[in-house]
C-alpha cells in the first residue's frame, strides 16, 4: 500500500475509533485551517489585551482594615485615650471577625486600627463599623468635630508626590498654589484629589479680650453656646401662597466678614466691641526641606479605575508645560515618588530580563535538537500560550504586575516541557514502519496521559493555598498561579493540536536528520546501571543526602531573609518637651550642615527634612552602590551628630524586616510599662548583634497639671467642671462652623483667647475665671500649679495599653535575635498583669509558615493521588515523589551556600517547585511501565526508559533555569529573589540526583511489591494447608 493511500485510509477512519487521548490530534490534523485561525485568534487576542491590562508594580490590596480617626488638637494623650479612644474601643469590638485592634492616643487626636478577617466583607464591615461609631457619638467631648472611618487599600495611596521651592518662603502662598497648580491638576483625566503639605490655609479668627468681656459682663460660656448655635441653614419644609408652593429655609449663615463682625454678643454689644475678627493665616506649624530648601509638597491621588501609568504621565505632561510658564520662572516643581515611573521601570526591567531569558532557552533548545524546523515549532508554543494568558489575566481583572509577569516567565519553561515531550515521542516513531499520520498519533498517544497529569499536578499545587483561608500569601501566590496555570493549560491544547499539525507537514528528512541519541546518552547509561546494581551504596549515598538536608536546613532557618538594598538612611529628632518651630528648625539645619560638610565621606545625593515643633525628621538618600555597609555609615554620621540639648537624635528604625525586630511590652499604665522598659532597653542594649534599642516614641513633653481648689470653686457657686471647660476654650480654642466665601472656598473659624500656640504661663495664671461686682477672679486664685512628664502617646492593642520596644539588627538574623530577646526577657520579673511577648510580625511570620507547610502537605498528598489514580498503584507514585524531597534538600543546600534564609517568597518558590519536578517523574514512570510489559526483566525496561527520557529532560531543565537566571538576576533587589533561588537551586539539584535515585527508587519498590506478593503467596498456601475450606 502505497503512503498517499495509507493517509487517506487514516483520514476516512473516525476520529472516535482511534484513543481518546488523540481525538484533538486527529481533529487538527484533518482542520487545519481551522486549527490555524484559532491559533492566530488566541495570539491577537493577547496582544490585544497586552495593551488594555493595567499595570502597577505589586498587586492592588484591598485589605479588610479600617481606619478611624479623630482629630482633637490641644489635649493630652491621657484625656484623648479616657474621652475618646476607649469608648470607640467598646462600641467596636462588639463586631464580629475582628482578629485586631490598635489605637493611638496623641495631643492632636485618636487613631484607631481595626483589622478583620480577610474573607470579610469590607463594604459591610465599614459600614457597621461606622454604626458603632455613631452609635457613641453622643459621648465623646462635644467640640469633636469630625469621626473618619475610611477603608484601607493600596489604590489609595499617592501615586505621586510634588515638591515645589524657590527663593521666598512658599507656605503662605495658598491661594497661588491652589488656583495654579493644585485646581489644574485635580482637573486632569483619572487625577481624584490632590492634597498639600506645609501649605497654611487662611481662616477666620475671633480673638477674644478677655478685660473686654469682663468690662462689657459678657458671659464667656454663653458666646461661645451662641456663636456655635448661629451660622446655619435649614430646610423647614415648604408652604402654599396663592396656589404656589415655596420651600422655607431659614438662613442663618455668614455672608461677609462684616456679618461675624456685627454679631450681637448682647444687647447693645457687637463680637467686634470684645473681639478682634480677622481673616488670617495661622501660625505656621511644619516646615518642609528639600536638598536645604524650604518648600511644600502635593501628593496625587488617582481615581479607583484609573490606570496610573496614564495618569501620571499626563501630570508629568502638565507640569512640563507650567515650567514653562512665567508663574513658575522662580519656582522649582519637583516630581518625587512617581509611581508610574517605578512601574515602567520595574516591569521594563522584567520585561528585558525575561526576553533575555527566552532568548537563551531557545539557543540551548536549538543546541539540543540541532534543527531549525522543530526548534521553531516547539517555540511556537510560547506566544500562543502567553498571549492566552494575558487575555485570561485581563478578563478575570487581574494586573500585569511583579508577580504576574513573574509568574509568565517562570511558566515558559513548563510550555516549552509538553512541546519537547510531544515530539520527542513523535521523532523516536520515525524508524516504525507506519504512516506518517500514524506516527503522530502513536508519539502522542505515548505520552498524552504522562503530560496530562504532568500539566495537572503542576496547577493542583496551588489549589489548597486559593481554597483555603485567606492571608497575605495565598493573595500574593493568586497571582503568581494564574499566571503560570493559564499558560501551562494553553501549552498542554497546543502541544496536542498545533505542534502534530506542524509536525505534520515537515517532510521525512528533516524529521529523520533530528538526532534523538548521542554522548548524553552514552554517559548516562553506564552510570544509571551502576546505581542500580550496588543498591547499598546508593542507600548510603541517598542516606547522607538527607542528613545534609536536615543540617542545612537547620542553618537556612537561622540565616536572614535577604532584603531590598537600603536607598535611606533617616535620622530622627526626639524632640525633649514642648519646642518653639524656630529651635526645631535652628537644630536640623545643623545636621544638615554638618551633614553636606561631609557628603562625600557619608556618600549620599540628598537630604530632605521634614520639621514641626514637636518632631522632626532628616531623610538621607544615599548614592547608588555605595561602598561601606550600612552599620559602618550609620556610626560614622553619628560621631559628629551636633550637641542639642532640646532633642536627642538618632537614626529610625529600619524598614526593612529582616533588620528589624519588635516586642511589645503589656500592662494597664503607660507610666509603669515606661519605668519597666528602662531596665529592658539596659539589658537588651548590651546584647552583642543589637545596634540600636529603644522605645518606638521616645519624645517625652511635660504636662503642666492644674488641681482644682474644691471648696473655692464651690463658694464662688461654680463646679470643677465649669472651671475645667473655661480653660480648655481658654487654651486650646474652639471651632466653629464653617464660613463660605465666594472667592475662598470654605474657610474656617476659630475662637481663640491668644493668637499664640504655647501660651505662655503667666498669661494662664491671669485668666479670667468669675466676675462679682466688678472684681474679677483669676486662674490662679483657684488652682495650684505642678509639671509632670507625659508620653507623646499611648498605644493600645486589643483594647490593652502597650509599649514597644524596637532593635535594629547589625548582622544578626531575626531568628538568632529572638532567642537572645528571650534569654534577656526570662531574667526579668514583671509585676502581676504585666507580660511581654514578641512583636506581632513573628506571630504572623510563625502563622504563614505554618499555614504554608500545611498547604504543601495537601497539595503532596493531592500529587499522590492524581499519581496513584495515574498509576493504578499506591507503590509507583513514592518513587516520584522522591525527586520532590531531592529538590527541597537542593533548595536548602542553595540558600546555605547563599547564606540566606528562605522567607515567605522563598516557600512559594519551594511551593512552585513541587509542581515542577514530578513532571519528568511522570513521563518516566510511565515510560518504564509501558516498556516493562515485553522485558523479561525489570532492569532493562528501566535503564531503556531513562536513557531514552535523558535528552528531553536536560532540555527543559537546561530551557527553564537558564531562563530564569535573568529573571534572577533583575529581580535580585525585590521581594521575588528567593522565589527564582529556590526554583533554580532546586530544579537543578534534584534534576541531577532524581535522574539516578527515581529509577532507583522504583526499582526498590518493585522488588518490595515483589518481595510482599511471594510472602503473601507463602501465608495463603500455608493457611490454604492448614485451615482447608
Amino acid at each position: 500500500m502505497t503512503n498517499s493511500t495509507s493517509k487517506k485510509k487514516t483520514a476516512k477512519q473516525s476520529i472516535f475509533d482511534l484513543p481518546v487521548t488523540v481525538w484533538l490530534t486527529a481533529l487538527a490534523i484533518r482542520r487545519p485551517v481551522t486549527t490555524a485561525m484559532l491559533m492566530l485568534s488566541l495570539f491577537v487576542t493577547g496582544l490585544v489585551a497586552s495593551k488594555l491590562l493595567p499595570q502597577e508594580s505589586w498587586p492592588s490590596l484591598n485589605i479588610p482594615m479600617a481606619f478611624i480617626n479623630v482629630p482633637y488638637n490641644g489635649a493630652t494623650p491621657e484625656e484623648v485615650e479616657r474621652l475618646i479612644t476607649r469608648p470607640i474601643e467598646e462600641a467596636v469590638s462588639t463586631l464580629g471577625g475582628i482578629t485586631e485592634m490598635q489605637s493611638r492616643s496623641r495631643a492632636n487626636g485618636a487613631s484607631i486600627q481595626v483589622m478583620m478577617d480577610l474573607s470579610s466583607d469590607l463594604d459591610s464591615k465599614i459600614l457597621e463599623v461606622r454604626e458603632k461609631v455613631d452609635m457613641v457619638r453622643h459621648l465623646l467631648p462635644e467640640d469633636v468635630q469630625n469621626v473618619m472611618v475610611q477603608k484601607f487599600s493600596t489604590e489609595d495611596l499617592p501615586i505621586m508626590s510634588l515638591v515645589l521651592s524657590g527663593n521666598k518662603d512658599l507656605s503662605t502662598a495658598y491661594d497661588f498654589i491652589d488656583k495654579k497648580l493644585k485646581n489644574p491638576l485635580e482637573r486632569l483625566q483619572g487625577v481624584g484629589k490632590v492634597e498639600m503639605r506645609g501649605v497654611v490655609q487662611p481662616h477666620i479668627e475671633i480673638h477674644l479680650d478677655s478685660i473686654k468681656l469682663a468690662m462689657n459682663r459678657v458671659d464667656q460660656a454663653k458666646l461661645l453656646q451662641d456663636l456655635r448655635d448661629s451660622n446655619f441653614l435649614v430646610k423647614s419644609g415648604s408652604i402654599l401662597n396663592g396656589g404656589r408652593k415655596f420651600r422655607v429655609s431659614p438662613d442663618g449663615e455668614y455672608h461677609s466678614l462684616d456679618d461675624i463682625k456685627n454679631f450681637q454678643v448682647k444687647v447693645g454689644v457687637r463680637l467686634s466691641e470684645v473681639a478682634t475678627v480677622s481673616l488670617t493665616a495661622p501660625p505656621k506649624n511644619s516646615e518642609i526641606r528639600t536638598d536645604r530648601k524650604k518648600s511644600v509638597g502635593l501628593e496625587v491621588f488617582k481615581e479607583s479605575d484609573a490606570n496610573v501609568v496614564e495618569v501620571t504621565n499626563n501630570i508629568v505632561g502638565l507640569i512640563e508645560v507650567l515650567r514653562q510658564e512665567d508663574d513658575f520662572k522662580a519656582i522649582t516643581i519637583g516630581i518625587k515618588d512617581n509611581s508610574g515611573e517605578e512601574i515602567q521601570e520595574s516591569l521594563g526591567d522584567l520585561l528585558k530580563a525575561g526576553a533575555l531569558g527566552i532568548a537563551l532557552s531557545f539557543i540551548v533548545l536549538f543546541i539540543f535538537l540541532r534543527n531549525s524546523h522543530i526548534t521553531f515549532i516547539v517555540v511556537a508554543s510560547v506566544p500562543i500560550s502567553l498571549s492566552f494568558a494575558l487575555a485570561g489575566i485581563y478578563f478575570m481583572g487581574y494586573t500585569l504586575n511583579m508577580l504576574s509577569l513573574a509568574g509568565l516567565f517562570i511558566a515558559v519553561g513548563l510550555l516549552i516541557d509538553n512541546s519537547v515531550v510531544i515530539c520527542e515521542s513523535i521523532l523516536q516513531q520515525q524508524d516504525k514502519a507506519l504512516t506518517s499520520i500514524d506516527k503522530i498519533l502513536h508519539g502522542v498517544d505515548n505520552v498524552s496521559i504522562a503530560i496530562i497529569s504532568g500539566t495537572l499536578t503542576t496547577t493542583i499545587v496551588f489549589m489548597p493555598l486559593l481554597m483555603g483561608e485567606k492571608n497575605f500569601i495565598t493573595i500574593l501566590v493568586e497571582q503568581i498561579a494564574v499566571a503560570i496555570c493559564l499558560p501551562l493549560l494553553a501549552s498542554l491544547i497546543i502541544s496536542k493540536t498545533a505542534i502534530p499539525l506542524m509536525l505534520s507537514r515537515v517532510n521525512k528528512k528533516a524529521l529523520s536528520s533530528v538526532v534523538t541519541q548521542g554522548k548524553l546518552d552514552r554517559w548516562y547509561r553506564p552510570n544509571l546501571t551502576r546505581i542500580l546494581t550496588h543498591p547499598k551504596t546508593t542507600g548510603v549515598f541517598i542516606l547522607l543526602l538527607c542528613i545534609s538536608g536536615v543540617l542545612t536546613k537547620q542553618m537556612v532557618n537561622i540565616n536572614g531573609e535577604k532584603g531590598k538594598t537600603v536607598k535611606e538612611i533617616n535620622i530622627v529628632y526626639h524632640i525633649q518637651g514642648q519646642q518653639k518651630l524656630a529651635d526645631v528648625s535652628k537644630l536640623v539645619d545643623e545636621m544638615e550642615q554638618y551633614l553636606y560638610d561631609n557628603q562625600q565621606a557619608f556618600e549620599f545625593t540628598q537630604v530632605n527634612s521634614r520639621i514641626w515643633s514637636d518632631f522632626a525628621m532628616s531623610r538621607i538618600k544615599l548614592n547608588d552602590g555605595y561602598s561601606k555597609t550600612l552599620y559602618d555609615l550609620k556610626a560614622e554620621i553619628k560621631k559628629g551628630f551636633p550637641d542639642t540639648a532640646i532633642a536627642e537624635p538618632s537614626f529610625d528604625w529600619s524598614e526593612q524586616k529582616e533588620n528589624l525586630v519588635k516586642l511589645t511590652l503589656n500592662g494597664s499604665s503607660t507610666k509603669r510599662l515606661i519605668q519597666l522598659s528602662e531596665s529592658v532597653i539596659s539589658q537588651l542594649s548590651n546584647v552583642e548583634g543589637f545596634a540600636e534599642v529603644g522605645i518606638d516614641n521616645e519624645d517625652k513633653n511635660m504636662e503642666l497639671v492644674l488641681r482644682i481648689d474644691r471648696e473655692k470653686v464651690s463658694r464662688l457657686g461654680l463646679n470643677t467642671q465649669d472651671i475645667a471647660s473655661r480653660i480648655s476654650s481658654a487654651l486650646r480654642g474652639t471651632n466653629l462652623r464653617s464660613f463660605r466665601d465666594a472667592k475662598l472656598g470654605e474657610v474656617d473659624i476659630r475662637l481663640v483667647y491668644h493668637a499664640e500656640q504655647a501660651v505662655p504661663l503667666e498669661r494662664i495664671k491671669e485668666l479670667p475665671i468669675y466676675e462679682s461686682n466688678g472684681r474679677v477672679i483669676t486662674l490662679q486664685q483657684l488652682v495650684v500649679f505642678d509639671t509632670q512628664p507625659i508620653m507623646q502617646q499611648i498605644t493600645r492593642s486589643n483594647r490593652r495599653t502597650t509599649l514597644g520596644i524596637s532593635i535594629n539588627l547589625a548582622d544578626l538574623s531575626r531568628v538568632e535575635a529572638s532567642m537572645k530577646i528571650k534569654e534577656v526577657m526570662e531574667n526579668i520579673v514583671f509585676p502581676s498583669g504585666y507580660d511581654w511577648n514578641l512583636g506581632r510580625q513573628f506571630a504572623q511570620d510563625e502563622k504563614a509558615a505554618k499555614d504554608m507547610m500545611m498547604n504543601m502537605m495537601l497539595a503532596l498528598a493531592l500529587i499522590f493521588i492524581v499519581m496513584a489514580a495515574l498509576f493504578e498503584s499506591l507503590l509507583m507514585p513514592i518513587a516520584i515523589l522522591s525527586s520532590i524531597g531531592l529538590a527541597f534538600i537542593g533548595v536548602y543546600w542553595t540558600f546555605a551556600i547563599l547564606g540566606m534564609g528562605l522567607g515567605e517568597t522563598g516557600l512559594i518558590g519551594m511551593l512552585i517547585l513541587m509542581g515542577i519536578v514530578v513532571n519528568n517523574g511522570i513521563v518516566l514512570i510511565d515510560q518504564i511501565n509501558k516498556l516493562k510489559v515485553d522485558a523479561e526483566n525489570i532492569m532493562t525496561p528501566i535503564i531503556d526508559a531513562c536513557v531514552s527520557r535523558i535528552r528531553p529532560i536536560f532540555m527543559t531543565v537546561a530551557t527553564t533555569i537558564i531562563g530564569m537566571v535573568p529573571l534572577a538576576l533583575a529581580s535580585s533587589d525585590s521581594q521575588a529573589y528567593p522565589m527564582a533561588v529556590a526554583i533554580i537551586g532546586g530544579l537543578l539539584f534534584s534534576t541531577f540526583t532524581s535522574l539516578f535515585l527515581v529509577p532507583f527508587c522504583y526499582l526498590m519498590l518493585v522488588k518490595l511489591g515483589e518481595r510482599s506478593s511471594k510472602r503473601f503467596a507463602i501465608a495463603k498456601a500455608f493457611a490454604d494447608k492448614k485451615i482447608p475450606l
